[in-house]
């Protein structure tokens, strides 16, 4: 009953948009008396004419205009539904590039890969591991996870994450050199710095304080980092995802926790016009729903 009642809907509705009955029936591929029966049928349930019918021209009657008003969104979502539905049923295929820090990738990343990879077989991934802002236009990325990335005004961001610095040393190193107490007293000791922040080394804090820092030790790679902090070569600013076991286990100390700045977004960053592309969109998609 309730299809039926779609089916005269859906007629209805290519009748008024097609401007006639010939050009409606054309369009679903039926005979034109078909529509003119279930456009019948439809104003017999309802108890009104829809349709002002002349030897010229269809137009529609006051209620008709209401009537389409309110039908055409529904069944256009409908439409539109069974779509999405349809090109969900499609296999992705190809190869899906991904860049990513090591470290997120092995926390946020890799953990939910399994199950995406078992709803897309015929899809080969490229994860690669590195920590630098890549060039989008030039280089064959489809996605990216980042927190502050400039691109064009056709790269769109997702957030998949939350995340915050957080200073840290090991037990060893601050029984050797003392707790740093406010942020310019991390002046006064061994800083390890990620390559990217070179030249400016700048940590910023809570109501708009920075301390500009000459680090000891500069690294390209924030795993490299925290292992340096484990062994007692100083402090690290890292993101707590990177940290988190360490501080839980006692093996680093959080330093100036009052002092930090609040959480901050991990987007996942992608071209709007790569969205239409199945193999990325199955991905953002399915990445960004969990």
């Amino acid at each position: 009953m309730i299809m039926n009642k779609f089916d005269k809907l859906s007629t209805f509705i290519t009748v008024v948009e097609e401007n006639g009955f010939a050009a409606a029936a054309k369009k679903k591929g039926v005979t034109t008396g078909t529509i003119s029966k279930q456009i019948a049928l439809l104003e017999s349930e309802l108890g009104v004419q829809l349709l002002n019918r002349t030897t010229r021209q269809l137009s529609l009657t006051e209620i008709g205009k209401t009537y389409y008003e309110y039908c055409k969104n529904p069944l256009q979502e409908l439409e539109l539904a069974d779509r999405v539905i349809a090109e969900s049923k499609k296999e992705a295929t190809g190869t899906l590039n991904i860049l990513a820090s090591r470290y997120f990738a092995i926390t946020h990343i890799i953990p939910k890969l399994s199950a995406f990879m078992r709803l897309n077989p015929r899809l080969q991934i490229n994860l690669q591991l590195d920590e630098r802002f890549p060039d989008l236009e030039k280089e064959d990325i489809d996605v990216l996870f980042g927190i502050s990335i400039e691109g064009t005004d056709d790269l769109v961001r997702r957030r998949v994450a939350k995340t915050r610095y957080t200073l840290c040393a090991s037990p060893q190193y601050l029984k050797k050199f003392g707790t740093p107490l406010l942020p310019a007293d991390l002046q006064k000791h061994h800083l390890i710095s990620h390559m990217m922040r070179k030249p400016n080394n700048i940590i910023h804090f809570i109501n708009d304080e920075s301390i500009k820092v000459e680090p000891a030790l500069f690294l390209n790679d924030t795993f490299a980092m925290r292992e340096c902090a484990l062994l007692g070569n100083g402090i690290v600013n890292l993101h707590d995802f990177l940290v988190a076991d360490a501080l839980k286990e006692g093996k680093l100390v959080e330093l100036l926790s009052d002092f930090q700045l609040p959480e901050m977004n991990v987007y996942l960053y992608y071209k709007q016009s790569r969205y239409k592309v199945l193999k990325i969109r199955k991905f953002i998609d399915y990445f960004v729903g969990i």
